[in-house]
């Protein structure tokens, strides 16, 4: 997939589950922009395995969820799972076209339906169907989850306790 598409889907489902939408945009495009950075020649190669970007979704996820106590701790947990969430939207996607994802070391490849040609007719239909999902949500702003009770919670309607009670139930 090209990066538009990565970013678009990754913007879409950090806003819809309140995350920090730069950082998982950004992370959207990472596995294409290390392999430049660490001078990786390999394309879809180390910087596109599936478990190294599921790990760095899930284990700031897991931190984050737990809280620290320390708000600077919550915040950077945070920027991390908005990372990684963009990141592995990246292998998701990528895992969507003919050639697939590797799972790690070896020829072993994960593809999810292999339909999907980058920069072809279906990329473009693929992305014409995110943006007729995500624009209402957009325009309405629909989100869910934890960002609902953040808000509450900075703008004093709520106390920290209720926050904490509350802030993983979707309503």
């Amino acid at each position: 997939m090209t990066w538009i598409t990565h970013s678009a889907v990754a913007f879409g489902f950090a806003w819809l589950f309140g995350l920090h939408t730069g950082l998982a945009v950004l992370g959207s495009t990472a596995p294409d922009w290390f392999e430049d950075f660490f001078g990786i020649k390999e394309h879809r190669g180390i910087t596109h395995y599936i478990w190294l970007w599921f790990l760095l979704f899930v284990v700031p996820l897991s931190f984050w969820l737990a809280g620290t106590g320390s708000e600077f701790l919550d915040m950077a947990f945070y920027w991390l799972v908005s990372f990684g969430f963009g990141g592995f939207s990246h292998i998701v996607l990528d895992a969507l076209t003919v050639a697939g994802v590797p799972l790690g070391v070896g020829r072993v490849r994960v593809r999810i339906g292999g339909l999907v040609r980058t920069g072809k007719l279906s990329e473009w239909v693929f992305l014409a169907l995110v943006l007729l999902l995500f624009t209402p949500l957009l325009v309405f702003d629909v989100k869910i989850g934890i960002s609902q009770w953040g808000k509450l919670y900075e703008e004093g309607i709520i106390d920290r306790r209720e926050y904490e009670e509350r802030r993983f139930k979707f309503f």
